[in-house]
């Protein structure tokens, strides 16, 4: 689907269930879902890419009398490559299933843990929100390239992570989804209830995606007129000290 920008991820540690997890010591929020937005006081620089491969599989031609006479399609095995400006490194670390020890070190976990993930962008004509979503998943960080600064350039590394979708009892068992905010049916809510089921951070009452606190504390109604005359994200956003968590779950 093509698209203009990265407006969000938002990610969010699953109980064995499927469920969110809203233990913010166990999670990463008390919402069960956690925005990496650009609010510095949350420790987040938000995300420069997110690239979706192997939504689909590589076909098999099936041969016969000498002829093409059936293609096997394979199921898709979508993986998610993510690069961003700096996560907060306490909810990296929970994703990638790190543990804290007593010493406040963190170190691998014995069991693997499962998150959810939603990408979310923009239509390059309407501007309304596309979201790409994963129920079901593992986070994994395969380096980390430390260098030296220079006395002419500082020298950043990005935060990568590689996210590797599962099937999804929600999505009919596949493994992954797409939806557009002005599309039949459609329900901000629901969607997030379906990815990140008991979640709480987008409610009737409650629309956390638009919450200032993500911006930094400014108000940003990044709403299409459409999603405003359909009524998504109804609540109106007022401004709050920056840092007080809102939004996030903190």
């Amino acid at each position: 689907m093509a698209n203009i920008g990265l407006k969000m991820l938002y990610v969010g540690i699953k109980n064995l269930d499927g469920t969110a997890c809203v233990d913010p010591v166990k999670g990463v929020s008390s919402t069960g879902v956690y925005a990496i937005d650009t609010n510095k006081s949350h420790m987040n620089l938000g995300a420069q890419t997110a690239n979706i491969s192997n939504l689909s599989g590589t076909a098999t031609k099936i041969n016969g009398n000498n002829e093409v006479v059936d293609l096997s399609n394979p199921p898709s095995n979508p993986t998610v490559a993510i690069t961003a400006n700096l996560i907060n490194p306490e909810v990296k670390e929970k994703l990638l299933g790190r543990v804290k020890l007593d010493s406040g070190i963190w170190v691998d976990g014995d069991a693997p843990v499962y998150s959810g993930l939603i990408i979310e962008t923009q239509s390059p004509i309407t501007l309304e929100s596309f979201y790409y979503c994963f129920g079901m998943g593992e986070f994994t960080e395969t380096t980390q390239n430390v260098q030296t600064n220079t006395d002419t350039a500082e020298t950043r590394e990005s935060d990568t992570l590689t996210f590797t979708s599962m099937n999804y009892y929600k999505f009919n068992g596949k493994n992954f989804a797409y939806t557009r905010a002005g599309g039949d049916s459609f329900d901000k809510q629901k969607l997030f209830d379906t990815v990140f089921p008991g979640q709480t951070f987008v409610t009737k009452d409650k629309d956390g995606t638009i919450d200032p606190n993500l911006s930094g504390g400014q108000i940003v109604d990044v709403r299409t007129d459409g999603e405003k005359e359909a009524g998504v994200g109804t609540n109106t956003p007022h401004p709050t000290t920056p840092g007080s968590g809102a939004g996030t779950g903190k």
